[in-house]
């Protein structure tokens, strides 16, 4: 069975990590942080980066984006641009820093760029795509709904954030 095809309970099992995890390293950060001058006391910008997350969640991360990538090559591969990068800057860009997240989109594109030659290598004749995406379209729109819920998820924990 392809491992496309178990992607989508892996990617949904997964993304309450992330919202946990950016809420206690900016918890942290918060306690840690010295306030800016002009806000409130108590009240502490910060962003939450990759270094802030322990070495599983950071594995956890990485197997993330790949079947990110790995599904957004096929969206595109078949004719449907998700444009997962310019969104999820979007949604987590107040509460990530710009490095960190430079950082997840930069290997989002690599391999995202590597499966997509992949398809294109392997199935690229014109019967050949016709079949892939044929027999991934219940999928493809399955895993849309989801990545798209969890971008939507992301933002909203961002906009929410009482350490942000």
């Amino acid at each position: 069975m392809p491992p496309h095809q178990h992607i989508a309970g892996r990617i949904a099992a997964r993304r309450g990590w992330l919202v946990a995890s950016a809420c206690l390293a900016l918890a942290g950060a918060a306690f840690a942080a010295q306030p800016i001058e002009g806000l409130k006391p108590g009240i502490v910008l910060a962003k939450v980066g990759i270094t802030d997350m322990t070495k599983t969640q950071q594995a956890d991360l990485w197997k993330l984006v790949d079947e990110y990538a790995t599904v957004d090559a096929l969206q595109e591969f078949c004719g449907t641009k998700l444009n997962l990068q310019r969104r999820a800057w979007r949604a987590v860009g107040t509460c990530v820093e710009p490095t960190s997240l430079r950082k997840v989109i930069g290997t989002f594109k690599t391999k995202k760029d590597g499966y997509l030659k992949q398809w294109e290598t392997l199935h690229g004749q014109p019967d050949a795509k016709k079949a892939v995406c044929e027999r991934f379209k219940t999928k493809l729109s399955e895993y849309s709904k989801i990545m798209s819920g969890q971008i939507n998820e992301a933002a909203t924990a961002c906009r929410n954030c009482f350490f942000c």
